[in-house]
């Protein structure tokens, strides 16, 4: 297997929380799992370690990284900032495809919550796609998928809540986005936003008063 194929899986893998955060990875164990020898898996897990999903812990290996709540806080930031950056272009900018294109995210029926957390991860992605702009549609799908660790560990925020809630949120800002109004998409997202960061962080900051 090809260091691009181990780091792709070990990846999602840790972004789906499959690789829970603090665990602990070795070089010969993966290598054992993977088939290969320990070379493409230290090159995968150097990857990992750039983008800080995996830290090094000296003279015994790699650990996945845990997510703090001044971690989570700082992606938020960002990703408001990406986010609504992009649904003011797609307001503008999206083609009248793209815009029809918006009205599969208008229904959920899925009890799941990992299939709700799918498909808003998807609609917000889609929404960045709108915009055209190639290099913040990269950064803000990129941030996403990275912030699918902190939803999935906040799973527990969407249990016992009514998604339909969420999905009007996402239709109303669908609505706005289709008649082109950028003022009020950005409204309706930095609230939906910021709303979701109280939500979740909340939730961090729970399970880390259990643990």
């Amino acid at each position: 297997m090809l260091r691009e194929e181990i780091y792709a899986t070990l990846r999602s893998e840790i972004l789906t929380c499959a690789l829970a955060p603090g665990i602990e990875l070795r070089e010969q164990e993966l290598a054992v799992r993977f088939e290969v020898s320990k070379s493409p898996v230290r090159e995968a897990l150097q990857q990992l370690v750039r983008e800080g999903l995996v830290a090094v812990m000296p003279r015994q290996g790699y650990r996945v990284s845990p997510v703090s709540v001044s971690d989570a806080h700082d992606m938020f930031a960002f990703r408001q900032v990406l986010e609504l950056a992009c649904v003011a272009e797609a307001s503008r900018n999206a083609t009248d495809q793209q815009l029809t294109d918006l009205d599969r995210f208008r229904t959920f029926s899925d009890e799941d919550a990992s299939a709700f957390i799918t498909y808003n991860k998807d609609f917000h992605c889609q929404l960045a796609r709108c915009s055209g702009n190639s290099r913040m549609i990269k950064a803000t799908c990129d941030l996403i998928e990275e912030m699918d660790r902190v939803v999935r560990l906040s799973v527990n925020t969407i249990r016992g809540r009514n998604p339909q809630k969420l999905v009007a949120e996402h239709c109303a800002i669908i609505d706005a986005v289709q008649e082109r109004n950028a003022k009020l998409a950005v409204n309706l997202l930095k609230s939906h936003t910021q709303a979701a960061e109280k939500r979740l962080i909340s939730a961090l900051e729970w399970a880390a008063v259990l643990a």
